[in-house]
């Protein structure tokens, strides 16, 4: 078939050539953004007189009914072509003959590229800020519902201090937070009009430019058109926030896994979201968070490539930059299939209270909040980190439990113990002790989730 850029050769383009250069298998993505962008520039083409009004009614109308058919899913594109571009072209050049070919008119594909990918980016982006919320909302739920289950916090995956799994879940919403500040600053980077910039030097013709932004729905024009012909900064700022957001999903997940292990047996994954063993009959494995943990590499991936990709290449525009779209696809995709998938399993989610319960059993817990009652009287900190230390050593040494040991024994290793240090070998008095602003405290706790339902109530 005709391409757009045939002219000046007297060839054939080499077939094996031809398929691999060819994108519409995975740029067919762009094709309502083309529309609508085809729309606009109509539009621009009138009001500058290429066209007259009768030539852009006719390719307004066409263009409407080819996305009436896209809606309806019943637009055919021809697969033997170029791209997604030379596919609208060729539908319209069925449709409306030479008129069709009035289109390309003070454009480049460099400038429908790069602003179809943008659009495709923005729209995106706040399908998967959308999408993001909606997580923390289950989270900040499930936060809610188990403030009260007080848990070991970890640091090197060794028992730590006591504190509510709420803080955890909350913990996980601040995670996404900062996922969600990227994907909303890169917002900027997608809410520029370029076109009229064609392949690097602007066009000839005075297009509308700020015409078409609002058309678009944008809010400024490009102030460079060579700029725009070579950027792909906006990709790379949208793969970056797939990556980021991969690896928090990645941590959260990995918690689930440690604690729904049988050493903890703590956190219950619903059967919907595991799967069994073709050989073990008793297996219940949590796959999903296991395949969600390996996703963090398919975005890590994604955004190095894209990187290795730029780097090296001269400004304006490089073939190179094809392959912009794979890696851009892949991730929008990937996150838009498994956060609803996460929101579910969170929704589903079940924290076992007795289990939690047994283990905060582990009294080691408590040592830190020994080492302050010392300072409180009157120990320095590091002395009193030595003479809980010591204490520690001789409760396992001695298999004895703190809550057991003498006070003769504390007072052996710790002189300014009294009979008051046994009130603190409980986990609700431990996460009372707190006093900062955004610790475990009960009360702060239901700040936390008080703020939160606040801040997610609109959204």
């Amino acid at each position: 078939m005709a391409k757009l850029w045939g002219g000046r050769f007297k060839k054939k383009i080499d077939p094996d050539f031809e398929a691999f250069s060819a994108s519409l298998k995975t740029d067919h993505r762009l094709l309502p953004y083309d529309l609508r962008i085809d729309t606009a520039h109509v539009k621009a083409l009138k009001k500058c007189g290429v066209l007259t009004s009768d030539e852009a009614k006719r390719l307004l109308s066409a263009l409407a009914s080819l996305e009436t058919a896209h809606r309806r899913g019943t637009l055919k594109l021809d697969p033997r072509s170029e791209d997604v571009h030379s596919a609208v072209d060729a539908l319209l050049k069925t449709r409306l003959g030479e008129l069709a070919d009035k289109l390309h008119t003070g454009r480049s594909r460099n400038d429908l590229v790069s602003q179809s990918t943008r659009l495709y980016c923005r729209d995106n982006a706040e399908t998967i800020y959308t999408m993001l919320t909606r997580l923390q909302k289950e989270i900040v739920h499930k936060a809610e519902e188990y403030q009260e289950v007080l848990v070991p916090g970890m640091t090197h995956l060794q028992n730590a201090q006591a504190l509510s799994q709420a803080h955890i879940f909350l913990a996980y919403a601040e995670m996404l937070r900062r996922a969600k500040a990227r994907f909303e600053g890169g917002r900027q980077f997608f809410d520029v009009c370029v076109l009229g910039s064609g392949a690097l030097a602007g066009t000839t013709f005075a297009l509308d430019q700020k015409g078409m932004a609002r058309e678009l729905g944008l809010s400024h024009v490009t102030d460079n058109s060579y700029d725009v012909a070579g950027d792909r900064d906006f990709i790379f700022n949208f793969l970056s926030c797939c990556f980021f957001t991969g690896l928090a999903l990645s941590r959260i997940a990995e918690d689930l896994m440690i604690g729904q292990t049988k050493g903890f047996s703590l956190v219950d994954v619903d059967q919907a979201f595991c799967t069994g063993s073709s050989m073990m009959p008793q297996k219940k494995n949590a796959d999903f968070l296991e395949l969600l943990r390996g996703a963090a590499g398919e975005f890590g991936s994604n955004f190095t490539g894209m990187g290795l990709v730029l780097k090296g290449l001269p400004t304006s525009y490089n073939r190179d930059l094809q392959w912009d779209k794979k890696f851009l696809f892949d991730s929008s995709e990937m996150m838009e299939r498994v956060l609803p998938i996460l929101i579910k399993l969170f929704r589903t989610l079940r924290i076992d209270r007795a289990r939690a319960a047994e283990l905060l059993k582990d009294e080691s817990l408590y040592a830190t909040d020994l080492a302050d009652y010392l300072v409180k009287k009157g120990e320095a900190f590091r002395a009193a980190h030595a003479q809980v230390g010591q204490i520690v050593n001789f409760a396992e040494e001695n298999d004895v439990a703190l809550s057991k040991i003498g006070l003769d024994i504390y007072r052996r290793f710790a002189p300014k113990a009294g009979g008051d240090v046994y009130a603190l070998f409980d986990p609700k008095h431990s996460v009372r002790l707190k006093r900062t602003r955004g610790s475990t405290h009960p009360a702060e706790i239901k700040r936390q989730i008080a703020r939160w339902k606040r801040e997610l109530s609109g959204a």
